[in-house]
C-alpha cells in the first residue's frame, strides 16, 4: 500500500506545478529546512525526472549540489527550484539591524 501511495504521489508532483509549489512550501511551514524540503521534493518526484524538469542539469550534479556540505551558488538554486514555481528574492529581518 505505502509504495503504491508514494508513486501517486510521484505521478501528481512530476504532472502539477502548483502541487510541487504547494508542497514544497507546506514543507517549509512545517519546519523543514530549504534544503532538506528540496531534497524531499527531488526524491518524491524522482532524481532523473526532477533534472529533466530543470533541463540543463544532469541528475548525477542535483545530487551534489543537494548535499549539505555543497556550495550551490545563487543561479544554479534557482535553476534547481524552477520546477517548485519559486522566485528567489531577498526580505529584511524582523529584527532591527544595528
Amino acid at each position: 500500500m505505502k509504495k503504491y501511495w508514494i508513486e501517486e504521489i510521484s505521478k501528481e508532483l512530476r504532472a502539477s506545478a502548483k502541487h510541487r509549489h504547494e508542497l514544497f512550501f507546506a514543507m517549509l511551514e512545517e519546519g523543514y529546512e530549504w534544503r532538506e524540503a528540496l531534497n524531499r521534493m527531488v526524491k518524491l518526484i524522482g532524481v532523473n525526472e526532477y533534472a529533466e524538469m530543470i533541463g540543463d542539469m544532469k541528475a548525477s550534479n542535483l545530487i551534489n549540489q543537494l548535499k549539505p556540505e555543497s556550495n550551490m551558488t545563487i543561479a544554479t538554486l534557482e535553476k534547481m527550484t524552477k520546477p517548485l514555481g519559486v522566485k528567489m528574492t531577498f526580505v529584511p529581518k524582523t529584527k532591527k539591524i544595528g
